[in-house]
């Protein structure tokens, strides 16, 4: 895995490894245990860490944060390197079967307690972190990422277009008709873009498919010939060239100033972009409502953590993890950040189902997100789904947004940097 990363990346990501624990409860003295995450996972903000600080004395929790594709290939590397990875560590979707190829790099969460949380998830989540064997988990669930649209009220009405999440969703029940609804928008000069980047939108119509990347139950790529890819490509392509994109790089500094200055009314949604909206741009309260994806349903993300194998502090490092991800807990971060969660208990709690959130216009997003959730079908993602995707991303799409090339040129590109990321 070494080779796939610049190691210039890797020594700018933040990570640590090593404090004074000898593998127990951390009594004595101080102890660091250090957790490395992206995005909005909540625990912080729902006061998770100071819940574990406060019941385990001398134990001192320092997270840091990157951008998604920063922290993954940060964890890449320092996994190849076989030190600078934290005690516990997030990792998205895309990178799951790419690590578990490998599970000796990871503790095996088996040995240390994780038997009796297997009856919390459901099998598909359970499941998608055992290594090949069966014989080890090396993570477990923290969410999933029920697709759904999220939209600025005010600038839909300023373009003459309804806002009740009922009338917006009858606006395209298709990709076709959501791209046409952009048209619409655009024409009404409002001074704001239909949507962020061209990326979210065709990430959304390839987390819908159930083959993207590769043949399913194989490691046969079909970057070049699954007829899906190049669908979502052209609809990407023709929003941009119609003027519906704002063009900006998804979770950037530019982009979250955009979000904060009403730049773009529309916005892919999966349930943990609920807490990016509400961390970065908190200012924007009551102007987003909630509104069904195009195609109606799908799923895009969902993490988990792990403990690196190199970790000084696996038994402390897991009974955190375990604290993290118990179903009330994730309750707790969902009703805070709006993560929805991946345990079947914290799913059907009453709560969740029935929580509407002030911040969207009081939509019921606890039912929205909660039936994406129980419907989940998991998309198979071969071991390099991952770096595919961001090939396609930041050798394509980002291009031709940026003007650096055209769109024919930008897709032999992408599906050639594709290729040699699979490698």
């Amino acid at each position: 895995m070494a080779g796939a990363v610049a190691l210039a990346t890797a020594l700018s990501a933040a990570a640590c490894g090593g404090s004074d624990d000898k593998g127990g409860g951390g009594g004595n003295g101080t102890t660091t245990l250090h957790i490395n995450t992206f995005g909005v996972f909540g625990y912080k903000e729902a006061g998770l860490y100071a819940a574990f600080e406060a019941s385990h004395p001398g134990v001192k929790i320092v997270e840091s944060i990157s951008e998604y594709n920063d922290h993954h290939n940060a964890l890449v590397n320092h996994l190849a390197a076989g030190s600078g990875a934290a005690d516990i560590e997030g990792v998205d979707e895309g990178f799951v079967a790419q690590f578990k190829a490998e599970p000796e790099l990871f503790a095996n969460l088996l040995d240390l307690g994780a038997t009796n949380r297997k009856a919390d998830y459901p099998e598909a989540k359970w499941n998608a972190f055992l290594s090949p064997d069966g014989t080890k988990q090396l993570g477990l669930g923290t969410d999933v990422g029920g697709l759904a649209m999220c939209y600025r009220t005010d600038l839909f009405q300023k373009a003459g277009l309804p806002t009740d999440p009922a009338a917006v969703s009858a606006l395209w029940p298709s990709w076709d008709q959501f791209f046409a609804t952009g048209t619409k928008f655009r024409d009404a000069n409002t001074g704001a873009s239909f949507f962020d980047a061209g990326q979210n939108l065709y990430n959304a119509q390839m987390f819908q498919q159930s083959t993207a990347y590769y043949k399913p139950g194989t490691e046969d790529l079909v970057v070049d010939t699954n007829p899906a890819i190049k669908t979502a490509w052209d609809n990407v392509m023709k929003a941009i060239g119609d003027g519906e994109s704002a063009k900006l790089v998804p979770f950037a500094d530019d982009w979250t100033t955009a979000m904060k200055q009403g730049k773009f009314a529309t916005l892919t949604c999966p349930a943990w972009m609920a807490g990016y909206i509400k961390t970065n741009a908190p200012e924007t309260k009551g102007l987003w409502n909630v509104a069904t994806v195009p195609g109606g349903s799908g799923n895009w993300g969902g993490s988990w953590l792990v403990i690196p194998a190199q970790s000084k502090n696996q038994k402390l490092a897991y009974e955190l993890m375990d604290f993290l991800t118990k179903p009330e807990n994730q309750v707790k971060v969902f009703k805070t950040v709006g993560n929805m969660p991946s345990t079947i208990g914290a799913v059907n709690d009453p709560t969740v189902q029935g929580f509407t959130d002030p911040f969207f216009n009081n939509a019921p997003t606890g039912k929205i997100f909660g039936e994406s959730a129980l419907k989940l079908v998991p998309q198979y993602q071969g071991p390099k789904h991952g770096a595919i995707r961001q090939a396609i991303e930041e050798h394509g799409i980002q291009l031709v947004e940026q003007g650096k090339a055209d769109p024919d040129t930008a897709w032999k590109d992408a599906l050639a940097e594709a290729q040699r990321a699979a490698r």
